[in-house]
């Protein structure tokens, strides 16, 4: 009986978190473009949308408008886009190619703090 009870608290916990989970894969049409252009607002502790899906292979554009100043970089992606500087007011265009799938936070070094905030996931899918 015990084994049942945990076996039912487990399946309603993985649907829980399942319901909790949003897909954000590119749809087929968007994946089979060969280039994707994404813009996004960087605040103090988010970047909305919050995670930035492409398709592995594709050329990337990220156009951030920034409303604050400090630094920004892709965890794991550093070799392929630089740390870069941001400032309130203005927009940041990054271009490069999605060169490896997987899932990389995006971090916030805000102006005159060395430590970095998570802000957003940039999201690379298999086409």
């Amino acid at each position: 009986m015990r084994t049942q009870a945990g076996l039912v608290v487990a399946i309603g916990l993985a649907l829980l978190l399942g319901a909790c989970v949003s897909d954000s894969r590119p749809d087929a049409e968007a994946c089979a473009a060969g280039s994707i252009e994404i813009d996004a607002t960087l605040g103090a502790d988010t970047l909305t949308p919050k995670n930035l899906a492409v398709c592995r292979d594709q050329d990337v554009t990220l156009r951030i408008a920034s409303e604050v100043n400090g630094i920004i970089h892709i965890h794991g992606y550093d070799e392929i886009v630089s740390a870069t500087d941001v400032a309130e007011g203005e927009t940041l265009e990054l271009s490069f190619v999605a060169e490896r799938d997987g899932q990389y936070p995006i971090e916030l070094h805000p102006a005159g703090s060395p430590e970095g905030v998570s802000v957003g996931i940039f999201t690379v899918h298999e086409r």
